[in-house]
């Protein structure tokens, strides 16, 4: 296939993206690079490109974009930009002949840069996403930490219908988890390539590593209203891709969908706070509702700062 036809890795966050991306990466013909979200969020529902100056203004404040330490070439509009980051990626990679990144949302977009991708669908049970997802305290509850895997599900059905058979493939997280090997083998069968075994040995160390077997089912251990509540919102999507419900499924009343709004907004607040201070945090409160786009902006910078200098 062309090189103008670059494979992206679709899904949800917290689904073992960072995971597969590791096991592509080490394939010897495989230059793979993290989050390109920077991309979509440059592209209007209809096809339109954001223009070059807004574009470097707004990857100036992405941190993702920061970790890749890419550069901007000094010339040219949005695609040609957007192929000289993949030409990039693919130049760390000597040898390679499929390149590709990672994309969370709006990955449909990608298709007005690249109109002949190729698409890995790698899904997760939501369930599974929603726990894993509690912690870093980007959500309060499950019934709101499911909802973007939800989101995720419909824009990978809708979009998958108008895509020929043969540019796409779904990979399960839990069957990666139990058989790797089987998994990746059918994943280089579709890029059309010979299976490297390097692709276990994704550690540093080289050594092999498989997925923690208890990264599996640990929505079991969930609240039964709190998951009731989950399945209830995700559960055409989850018996879609084969997993089955818990028996407990129940649609919350509106008392109790206004009680995990607030607990949901809480544990953002919480989170934001403990990060950069009560003070920082209702800047940023009063910002977000009368501040000027330069205030804002340079907020978020600040805030980069900060996370910047956290470990890990």
């Amino acid at each position: 296939m062309p090189r103008t036809a670059p494979v992206f890795l679709v899904g949800a966050e917290r689904s073992g993206s960072t995971l597969l991306r590791s096991m592509l990466a080490h394939h010897s013909q495989i230059a793979f690079g993290g989050e390109f979200d920077f991309l979509v969020d440059a592209i209007s529902a209809d096809g339109r490109f954001m223009k070059r100056a807004n574009f470097l203004k707004a990857i100036e404040l992405d941190r993702s974009f920061a970790r890749h330490r890419l550069t901007i070439p000094l010339e040219g509009n949005f695609p040609a930009i957007a192929n000289n980051l993949l030409d990039q990626i693919e130049a760390g990679t000597p040898g390679a002949k499929i390149v590709g990144a990672t994309l969370f949302r709006d990955f449909d977009r990608i298709l007005y840069l690249w109109p002949e991708a190729r698409f890995i669908h790698l899904v997760r049970d939501g369930r599974d996403v929603a726990m894993s997802t509690l912690p870093t305290g980007l959500s309060g509850n499950l019934w709101h930490a499911i909802q973007n895997w939800v989101e995720v599900e419909v824009l990978w059905e809708r979009m998958s219908h108008k895509l020929p058979i043969e540019r796409q493939i779904t990979v399960k997280y839990e069957m990666l988890a139990r058989d790797p090997e089987y998994e990746l083998r059918r994943l280089t069968d579709f890029l059309e390539i010979a299976f490297d075994p390097a692709m276990l040995r994704h550690n540093d160390d080289g050594s092999y590593s498989a997925p923690p077997g208890d990264s599996v089912g640990r929505w079991r251990n969930a609240d039964p209203g709190d998951l009731g509540a989950a399945e209830h919102r995700a559960a055409r999507w989850l018996l879609q891709n084969g997993y089955f419900l818990s028996g407990s499924v129940r649609s919350p009343s509106i008392i109790r969908r206004a009680s995990l709004r607030l607990q949901h907004r809480m544990a953002i607040s919480k989170r934001r706070r403990a990060l950069f201070g009560t003070k920082m945090w209702l800047k940023g409160v009063l910002l977000g509702r009368f501040g000027s786009q330069k205030a804002k902006d340079a907020l978020v910078r600040r805030e980069n700062e900060i996370l910047d200098r956290r470990p890990g």
